[in-house]
């Protein structure tokens, strides 16, 4: 794992004095940016920050569930919001009409389908093209499987929507993320191991994993759109935090009074025989993570686009409500 990149070296060293405010493109007049899974926790997080700034962004959000709660929430926030679906062209080439630049993150696990991800990926992209967006920003990954050679399906099938964004000649920008503090209160919510003690059951083993809060890279696409031409063909491993089970455990048991916090240890080779959907996959994911030789997030370049990205102890210090709230659920679930 590298802590700087010297690929943006060079970059930065441009920018280091330049805010949004002085970028080397023009704004004349809001850019249109159209953001897909807003209503997700990335894309949401993305179409957030994109809004908070009307004079330089208008911002389409993109769902096919345009009456949620979430959708209505960001149409509060100035959003547009447009009925589209990945698996259908046409309707994304509505919502993509004039657009200049488009967010796109591919969600595999609603179907879990690695082939299914990648062509509604290839539709998107197919669509930016068709209708002149001038530049996409996406949410990729390494070719996992090349790397630890087992598939590793929700990875590697970005990294052949990768290979087809490079292929078609749009004006592109990669980010490859870490994993997310969110998972804390959402896949990877602590689980009760006996009254008042709770697994935070990654497999890690002795391994360091990178990680970030979700809602910190919305900043840092807002950055990259407020003066793409620097970032054009470039890939950005974003990270905040480089933490051992030790530290993440250490951290938790610091903002929890009443609960404490133990690593259960699990092996990778273990974990990929849990009786659940994803098993293997997620196995694989931490693999990867815990080989860290292949892996390239950059806290530098992070914190170059986004100079308040999160600690782990900052993000617990303001979100330990969520954590508990979901460890809370579970056991009333377990009740019922």
């Amino acid at each position: 794992m590298s802590d700087s990149n010297p690929e943006f070296t060079d970059i930065f060293a441009i920018t280091s004095t330049m805010g949004c405010g002085s970028s080397m493109d023009s704004f004349d007049e809001p850019k249109t940016v159209v953001v897909f899974g807003a209503t997700g926790l990335l894309g949401g997080s993305v179409a957030r920050a994109l809004l908070n700034d009307p004079f330089k962004f208008r911002v389409r959000c993109v769902t096919r569930r345009t009456n949620s709660d979430k959708a209505r929430e960001l149409a509060e926030l100035g959003a547009v919001i447009v009925n589209a679906n990945l698996d259908d062209t046409k309707s994304l080439e509505k919502a993509l009409v004039n657009a200049d630049a488009m967010f796109l993150t591919t969600h595999f696990w609603e179907e879990k389908n690695k082939q299914k991800e990648i062509v509604q990926g290839l539709n998107a992209i197919d669509a930016a093209v068709s209708c002149g967006v001038s530049h996409i920003i996406f949410n990729g990954s390494e070719n996992v499987k090349k790397i630890i050679g087992r598939d590793c399906s929700h990875l590697d099938s970005k990294f052949s929507i990768e290979e087809y964004i490079r292929e078609v000649g749009l004006n592109y920008t990669i980010l490859r993320l870490p994993f997310w503090y969110e998972n804390f209160y959402t896949v990877f919510k602590p689980y009760k191991l006996k009254y008042g003690v709770y697994a935070l059951a990654l497999p890690m083993e002795d391994g360091i994993l990178d990680c970030m809060a979700v809602e910190d890279v919305g900043e840092c696409v807002y950055d990259i759109l407020c003066k793409p031409k620097l970032f054009y063909g470039k890939t950005l491993g974003l990270c905040a935090d480089r933490l051992s089970m030790t530290n993440i455990v250490d951290t938790f048991n610091k903002h929890f009074d009443t609960m404490k916090f133990k690593d259960p240890k699990i092996k990778i080779r273990d974990y990929e025989n849990f009786k659940f959907a994803g098993s293997k996959d997620l196995a694989a994911m931490f693999e990867f993570y815990r080989d860290g030789t292949s892996v390239v997030r950059d806290i530098k370049v992070t914190k170059k686009l986004n100079s308040r990205t999160k600690s782990l102890d900052k993000w617990l210090d303001e979100n330990k409500d969520y954590v508990e709230g979901a460890i809370r659920e579970d056991e009333e679930d377990a009740q019922t």
